[in-house]
């Protein structure tokens, strides 16, 4: 096993218990219509190809709320490859990730998304105590931290204030 706290063959689940980390309220100490975020991913190892899914968590205040809007998700379906690994420190793993909206699984309203398709460039950062730290290959900035195992591995952002 790891010390990770999942077994040679799971990954820990990031989600479980995710709530509203909340502190997304005001702006300039006026109530302004928005939301906490923070995005989650999951790729495992099939074959040659990374597959699986990033999420944009959306938690509603209350002014939003309010206004009618409410917590929600968008999903994309996610297929990588891997590259060679950037220089981030410590990364051995490169992803070149190709994002596609999932319509049927995200329940924000489609405007909210801006550009629904994408593509991504990671370097990850692979620890013995089963941690991971993704970095973006672009700018080599940390964009979330998660667990990994041999075939699989994941991440979570901090949460960040959107506002509408």
């Amino acid at each position: 096993g790891t010390d990770s706290g999942g077994s040679d063959d799971t990954l820990p689940d990031l989600l479980g218990g995710a709530e509203d980390p909340g502190g997304c309220e005001e702006v300039l100490g006026e109530e302004v219509a928005g939301a906490a975020s923070m995005f989650f991913g999951e790729y495992s190892l099939v074959d040659d190809t990374w597959t699986g899914e990033e999420r944009w968590l959306i938690y509603a205040n209350e002014t939003w709320r309010a206004a009618g809007g409410e917590d929600c998700e968008v999903v994309w379906s996610a297929e990588a490859f891997e590259t060679d690994p950037p220089a981030c420190s410590g990364c051995d793993l490169g992803l070149q990730a190709t994002l596609v909206l999932n319509e049927g699984a995200t329940t924000c309203d489609l405007d909210i998304v801006g550009g629904a398709d994408g593509a991504v460039a990671y370097g990850i950062d692979r620890r013995s105590d089963g941690s991971a730290t993704w970095y973006f290959t672009t700018s080599m900035d940390v964009m979330g931290d998660g667990q990994h195992i041999d075939t699989a591995v994941n991440f979570l952002t901090d949460p960040s204030c959107r506002w509408w």
